[in-house]
């Protein structure tokens, strides 16, 4: 299976998409997934045309995404057009880079509790999906849905919408990492959805219990307790060829998960989790020991932070993404290029 990065995955490095580019070709990857529309200079042909010429050169597939496409989301970014214009817009710009996919999201766990109901959220999300799917039929390009912060979307309600849709225009951006903080093991998201996979954010979590419930953590690759060999073997049987798309996301401290927690809104999120599921998280964090990554943990935009202790925070994230890279080749036996030699 291919192998390639998200961009997220170097957030901190003050990289432009080039940069991301000629990383992404020092590592020997396959595909560079640009996560964000902030990630391009501009939407216009000239750059884009140019941006696709150079991947073409380093021998790298490019993919492309956009954030909330839920209006009533609170990540929504009106700014830039209502979600039916965002959407056009980067699947307009996908086809001129080549990429099969516009990765999306609804939001982040926080929508499920807001003002809005999470009914409407989802009825709105169907609208704005059906109002775009003719242009994505038309480009041959799928809005590729991510299961997205921590949780806004369980697996069987993903599932649900792209259904809802039609799997022709709508598929899934599986991100491994989310699942467990809506008390879900990331390994049964990937069997509900794996046939509607069509691009990935793949990292790995610690979980492990605590008096009122969970913790979670993520972590580099191979350094948790997520079965990461039972998904990539899910997606290789059931998946119609995704790449598998390192977001490797540190630098955090553990979060929790409070279940057994009569005061928390936990339930209120989720209170349609089946208790089958529920049962194989609760076997998930009965697994994990409790050992936060022994790592610097820093503000979410760096902010505030001295120029060392920035750079130590960039020169960390690009260890554990270039640690989880060597596990992902020599542990699951992912990418398609050869390991580039030692420098």
């Amino acid at each position: 299976m291919r192998l390639g990065i998200d961009s997220y995955s170097v957030r901190w490095q003050g990289w432009d998409a080039f940069q991301i580019l000629e990383y992404a070709a020092r590592l020997g990857l396959d595909t560079v997934h640009f996560s964000e529309r902030r990630n391009f200079a501009s939407l216009e042909r000239g750059y884009l045309t140019e941006l696709k010429a150079r991947a073409d050169e380093l021998g790298l597939a490019i993919e492309v995404g956009m954030g909330s496409f839920d209006r009533f989301s609170a990540s929504f970014r009106p700014e830039d057009g209502s979600g039916e214009e965002q959407l056009a817009q980067m699947l307009d710009a996908a086809a001129v880079v080549g990429s099969p996919v516009v990765r999306c999201f609804l939001g982040t766990q926080a929508d499920r509790l807001g003002p809005v109901p999470f009914r409407e959220h989802l009825a709105e999300c169907v609208r704005t999906l059906k109002a775009v799917a003719p242009r994505a039929r038309e480009l041959g390009i799928r809005i590729a849905v991510e299961n997205h912060g921590g949780v806004d979307l369980l697996a069987r309600e993903l599932r649900w919408l792209v259904e809802e849709v039609g799997p022709d225009a709508v598929g899934v951006c599986l991100d491994t990492g989310n699942p467990a903080y809506g008390g879900e093991d990331p390994v049964l998201t990937a069997e509900v959805l794996a046939p509607y996979v069509v691009t990935s954010h793949v990292r790995d979590s610690r979980v492990w219990e605590v008096a009122q419930g969970a913790m979670a953590q993520w972590v580099p690759l191979g350094q948790g307790n997520v079965n990461l060999r039972a998904i990539i073997a899910i997606l290789q049987e059931k998946a119609p060829n995704p790449p598998i798309d390192l977001e490797i996301i540190t630098g955090s401290g553990p979060k929790l998960i409070p279940y057994l927690d009569p005061g928390s809104d936990f339930w209120k999120m989720y209170p349609e989790m089946l208790a089958a599921d529920f049962a194989r998280f609760l076997v998930l964090a009965r697994s994990g020991r409790p050992e936060p990554l022994d790592q610097i943990v820093g503000p979410y935009n760096l902010e505030g932070l001295s120029t060392a202790e920035a750079d130590a925070l960039r020169a960390q994230q690009r260890r554990h993404f270039e640690e989880s890279v060597r596990y992902a080749r020599e542990v699951l036996g992912l990418g398609e290029r050869p390991a580039p030699a030692p420098s």
